[in-house]
């Protein structure tokens, strides 16, 4: 009597696909995460540098009606901006010269529980009384 031999796939052969099959499913995802989260956080620095960005314009366009140089001194205002929430620290110093000014804006996220998060953005110009 002649036994048929059956072709095909052992059980060790298939567990072994399916263990490379998962091995590459889990490095791809976390591939993907993770350029997931730089995308998050390339978008959030934008954001917050677009933020102190405005801070530094709405200083210069304060200036275009005042002939007198910007007042030294701190400040932090909230702004909402991207459906989000920003502090915005802006620390205004003396130069050398009386009518130019160095202003530093730090920009942070606010949390929901009021927490900040950051700073995201440091900002650095030297404003002018012209």
């Amino acid at each position: 009597m002649k036994f048929k031999r059956i072709v095909g796939f052992t059980l060790l052969e298939m567990l072994l696909a399916v263990v490379v099959i998962a091995t590459v499913g889990i490095t791809i995802s976390n591939a993907i995460g993770g350029v997931a989260n730089q995308t998050f956080t390339l978008e959030r620095r934008t954001m917050a540098h677009w933020v102190a960005q405005n801070q530094l314009h709405r200083l210069r366009i304060s200036l275009r009606n005042d002939n007198n140089a910007i007042p030294e001194g701190k400040d932090t205002a909230r702004v909402f901006m991207g459906e989000r929430d920003w502090e915005v620290r802006t620390e205004i110093t003396a130069t050398d010269h009386p009518w130019v000014r160095r202003v530093e804006v730090d920009v942070y996220e606010l949390e929901p529980g009021g927490h900040t998060l950051g700073p995201f953005d440091h900002s650095v110009a030297f404003v002018g009384r012209y």
